[in-house]
């Protein structure tokens, strides 16, 4: 819950241990930071009960985020997908490979972004759609987002600097190509 106290003129972040009582409180005197700390404790809240649903243990309550499933729904699938479409608008990545929630997709070049077994996984394939490194694991979406977005950063600085010194990268960008009058 993320709630303003007025008297001290700070957001208070915090989760209910049942309807009554509250966990730490958390004060933050930045909206933005108070926002963060509460999606983090909500992606904590999933996983423990994905934790506690895997292990045969009681929840703290019902959700599809973990119920009887290691898949997310569509419905909060296409919640994270425009979140991170709108991001990628604001950052002008639009010209980039990149691919979300769909594992088997074979596009060259692309940062990938999936779910697989109760965890966010991100991980960039080469030209035949091999994995190139590890495949970053979070259990969950801020963090994936926040690797999604260093790797496309990445390949940005990278496709610049090779456009600098050889005059081409892995596929013509926008974001890179001088050659064309829009770089920017």
């Amino acid at each position: 819950m993320i709630e303003y106290d007025d008297s001290k003129q700070v957001y208070n972040v915090y989760a209910t241990m049942d309807r009554a009582s509250k966990g730490g409180i958390f004060d933050f005197t930045d909206f933005s930071e108070a926002k963060e700390k509460f999606l983090q404790l909500l992606g904590d809240t999933i996983f423990f009960n994905r934790y506690y649903v895997q292990e045969g243990m009681d929840k703290m309550y019902s959700s599809p985020l973990w119920d009887d499933s290691k898949t997310l729904s569509k419905k909060i699938i296409g919640n994270y997908k425009r979140i991170i479409e709108a991001s990628i608008s604001k950052k002008n990545y639009q010209s980039l490979v990149y691919v979300l929630f769909n594992e088997k997709d074979t596009t060259p070049f692309a940062v990938h972004l999936f779910f697989r077994d109760n965890l966010f996984m991100v991980n960039c394939r080469d030209d035949r759609s091999y994995i190139i490194g590890k495949t970053f694991e979070f259990t969950n979406f801020l963090e994936a987002k926040e690797k999604f977005f260093k790797l496309l950063d990445f390949t940005v600085r990278e496709g610049r600097r090779d456009v600098a010194n050889s005059g081409s990268y892995m596929y013509p960008s926008p974001l890179w190509d001088e050659k064309e009058g829009h770089r920017r």
